[in-house]
């Protein structure tokens, strides 16, 4: 039996566009790769208290994603998974000009969580953190050049 061409390269698109969508969720777009790639999330920062052991507590940041993030973690699926909150590591206290429960911009890398400390099911490595805009603030005035 001999396979048209057209079969062939109907099979091709097919699997060209399955292997395209591997990496992605429809509706959400690509998913997040974990450490060392760098992402930029939106979200409202809060502080968390956490059960730490007998009478200790952590305190931690955690970020509630504005859009679910969707990350690959090859050593836990095959897909991608959902996150809703991440627990931010790299800094202690939000800096002066930030409120808890300011909408901030977020950048850093991305890992799953692997000790008691960590709470959530993956953790951002901040290396960047900025306050977004809302609608009863005006943007940051920038100087123009000279």
């Amino acid at each position: 039996m001999r396979i048209s061409q057209l079969s062939v390269a109907s099979l091709g698109l097919s699997l060209a566009s399955l292997a395209s969508l591997s990496g992605c969720v429809v509706g959400s777009g690509a998913c997040l790769f974990e450490q060392p790639f760098k992402h930029t999330i939106t979200g409202t920062v809060h502080f968390q208290d956490f059960p730490a052991g007998e009478e200790q507590i952590d305190h931690v940041p955690v970020l509630s994603v504005d859009k679910t993030a969707y990350i690959y973690a090859p050593a836990t699926s095959l897909h991608c998974l959902p996150a809703t909150e991440l627990q931010l590591v790299g800094f202690s206290e939000l800096p002066p000009d930030m409120a808890e429960g300011a909408h901030v911009e977020v950048t850093g890398s991305v890992f799953q969580a692997a000790s008691v400390h960590q709470h959530t099911a993956f953790l951002l490595d901040v290396k960047g953190i900025l306050p977004m805009p809302t609608a009863s603030s005006p943007p940051p005035a920038s100087n123009p050049a000279r």
